[in-house]
């Protein structure tokens, strides 16, 4: 009894302190100076920066969207490009067994895949076999 007893005096103990933890006023954020050398710095913002923060999909999601659209692919690169006012991600990889680097686009905003073309074969040869008669 006397255990259970002493048991229930450490819980309420605890109880209580959590609660008047949690009552106490919040500490305001303290705020450290800045010199005015520091300033227009710190406002500066890159133009990639900023445009890259407003895309909707990341490299890793550009590279994730290309291997779930090409099965057996290998991401071998993946840029981030502008053009036009729009960005998209060129996507390098390689289908599994095959030597050549296939390319993909990924918009960056919306996510969608285009595979690029394959390149055409060369044309055939359009000279006739057969000898001429001399």
């Amino acid at each position: 009894m006397l255990s259970r007893n002493a048991l229930m005096v450490i819980v309420a103990t605890a109880l209580t302190a959590a609660v008047a933890a949690a009552q106490q006023p919040a500490k305001p954020a303290t705020t450290h100076p800045s010199t005015a050398a520091q300033a227009p710095t710190a406002a500066k913002k890159n133009a990639a920066t900023s445009s890259a923060a407003a895309l909707a999909v990341n490299a890793d999601s550009a590279k994730r969207i290309v291997l779930a659209n090409e099965a057996g692919a290998t991401v071998t690169s993946n840029k981030l490009h502008h053009s036009g006012g729009k960005a998209y991600y060129a996507v390098s990889y390689k289908l599994k067994g095959d030597k050549k680097t296939m390319h993909a686009t990924v918009d960056a905003t919306t996510g969608a895949f285009a595979a690029a073309a394959a390149p055409a074969a060369p044309a055939a040869s359009t000279k006739s076999s057969a000898k001429k008669p001399s």
